[in-house]
């Protein structure tokens, strides 16, 4: 996939260091971007990219999350697309057992970490009068699955709304903001909550997709081909949910 409008555009992408977030750093480079990656990791698996800039990051912070933006824009002038892609799964228990510390550390990555993301990459793009804000939700967002899944279930749900409400808002200054929410993809963090990985059995596609598969799908969001794209949230499942 060739998309020459993201040659030199500078991009963000948090939870960057390995699976998804990590195809999408790699694919965002090879069309010519120059991207900027928060992750958590204090020594991460090296990119071997000069294209590619790691920044350490907790999203939860919101001081490393304007530092992880800041690290963008004083490099590179300006700051074209971000993806809030950092996120955690949490227990898997029913909601009443839930230790209070799990539920803030959940909500802390993929509700507030995404939060944070929108609001300070929002503040580099408005004055542009230009940007593109790609988060990664998730199907469970969109439908409960697994039992005992509830507080990542919430904290994805309202990804999807912060989605559609900044969308509406920040439109006006030429800022696209579009949700993606993955099915099964074969990350670490699947992989630690499925050993078996035997929710194969459940795609109707009869396999897991893979983070360069997601990867293609955020790609196209952000090039230009997706210019009128904005506000929705497009499933990358293999018809997972449709199940």
């Amino acid at each position: 996939m060739q998309l020459d409008d993201l040659k030199d555009k500078v991009v963000v992408v948090t939870g960057g260091n390995s699976g998804m977030g990590r195809a999408m750093a790699v694919g965002f480079a090879a069309q010519g971007a120059r991207v900027v990656v928060g992750d958590r990791a204090v020594e991460p698996e090296p990119f071997n990219n000069a294209a590619i800039v790691y920044h350490q990051c907790d999203v939860s912070k919101p001081q490393d999350v304007q530092e992880l933006v800041g690290v963008a824009t004083s490099r590179f002038g300006r700051l074209d697309v971000l993806v809030n892609n950092a996120g955690i799964n949490g227990p898997l228990m029913p909601l009443a057992e839930l230790p209070d510390e799990a539920i803030d550390a959940v909500l802390g990555v993929n509700l507030k970490g995404t939060l944070y993301g929108l609001k300070y990459g929002l503040q580099a793009m408005v004055g542009q009068g230009a940007g593109v804000i790609i988060n990664i939700a998730s199907v469970q967002g969109l439908r409960p699955i697994y039992a005992g899944a509830s507080i990542y279930s919430a904290s994805k749900a309202a990804v999807v709304s912060l989605t559609r409400s900044a969308a509406h808002e920040y439109g006006q200054y030429g800022i696209r903001v579009i949700g993606v929410a993955p099915g099964p993809i074969d990350t670490p963090m699947l992989r630690a909550a499925d050993a078996t990985m035997s929710i194969v059995n459940s795609v109707p596609l009869h396999r897991i997709g893979t983070p360069q598969e997601l990867a293609n799908a955020v790609l196209w969001l952000a090039s230009d081909a997706a210019s009128y794209v904005s506000g929705c949230v497009l499933t990358v499942d293999g018809a997972f949910l449709a199940a």
